[in-house]
């Protein structure tokens, strides 16, 4: 004889507590994996060369980095390191310029750091007692700084 089972109230709630927690769990641990993607994608670390540095002066833009590479070519192969120990390092070292300048660009940077809030960027070789902020935004593998009080606009490329 066939033996009917009648499921309780219990079983039912039990059934139902399980799959919410799980379908809980898996659904933080996709929201977790989205942010860290999205936080790494928007962040500053890594490596980076200069594109552009435009100024504006007397109403006409005046691209400084174009400027800086017709006196030394070498400065095109110029790396800034954005490290996460919050660091913000020069490295002209592969650049193939000469020792001195190389030594004379790598020890203004040798103290310097970095800060992001929110969509600003401080870098300061102060400890922050004072320094540069930037607006920062990205696109791709470009990173666009925009000075706050008229530096002017660098356009970095991710190495």
């Amino acid at each position: 004889m066939n033996q009917v089972r009648c499921f309780t109230f219990e079983d039912y709630f039990f059934t139902f507590q399980f799959n919410f927690f799980q379908m809980i769990k898996i659904l933080f641990s996709l929201v977790l994996m989205i942010s860290a993607i999205s936080l790494n994608a928007q962040s500053p670390v890594g490596k980076w060369k200069v594109l552009t540095h435009t100024i504006e002066m007397e109403g006409s833009k005046i691209d400084m980095h174009a400027a800086l590479l017709q006196q030394r070519p070498c400065a095109a192969k110029v790396v800034y390191e954005i490290n996460a120990d919050a660091s913000y390092r020069l490295n002209a070292s592969a650049s193939g310029c000469d020792e001195g300048y190389v030594k004379m660009q790598e020890k203004l940077y040798s103290k310097t750091q970095w800060r992001l809030t929110g969509n600003q960027i401080m870098i300061s070789a102060t400890n922050f007692a004072v320094g540069q902020t930037y607006s920062v935004s990205f696109s791709g593998d470009k990173m666009t700084w925009i000075g706050t009080e008229g530096q002017g606009t660098i356009v970095y490329q991710r190495l």
